[in-house]
């Protein structure tokens, strides 16, 4: 097992289902997604930190970095703290699977910023 996979088999059982599933489809982005622990927790990087998870008390935030951003266009994306980092809180696997297509729009939106703001910081 890797870092992240030792991880989320230390969570309670509902966490680590909603983890699993997150885990995937943020895996799905593509080739040059990574993920490692970072402030004890998942972090995926896809040209930059582009979300990480979170256990909650009673579930998992899908946190992301430039929710800020992400929120003008994303209702669901709720803002967290002064850097505008962003995430959306899940408290069960159907609640999860009802919102999957939204969820991976999302992720696939976080990506193509992600790309975008790696190409300005390349062209200066």
């Amino acid at each position: 097992m890797n870092p992240v996979e030792d991880y989320m088999a230390k969570q309670r059982p509902l966490q680590q289902k909603i983890m699993s599933v997150l885990r995937s489809w943020i895996l799905d982005l593509g080739t040059h997604t990574e993920e490692k622990i970072k402030y004890k927790i998942p972090y995926f990087n896809h040209f930059g930190t582009v979300a990480y998870l979170k256990p909650t008390v009673d579930g998992v935030d899908l946190g992301l970095v430039e929710g800020k951003s992400l929120s003008r266009s994303h209702k669901i994306v709720r803002i967290k703290g002064s850097k505008g980092h962003g995430y959306i809180r899940f408290h069960s696997l159907a609640e999860l699977e009802e919102q999957e297509e939204d969820i991976r729009k999302i992720l696939n939106d976080a990506a193509i910023m992600n790309r975008y703001l790696d190409q300005q910081k390349k062209k200066t």
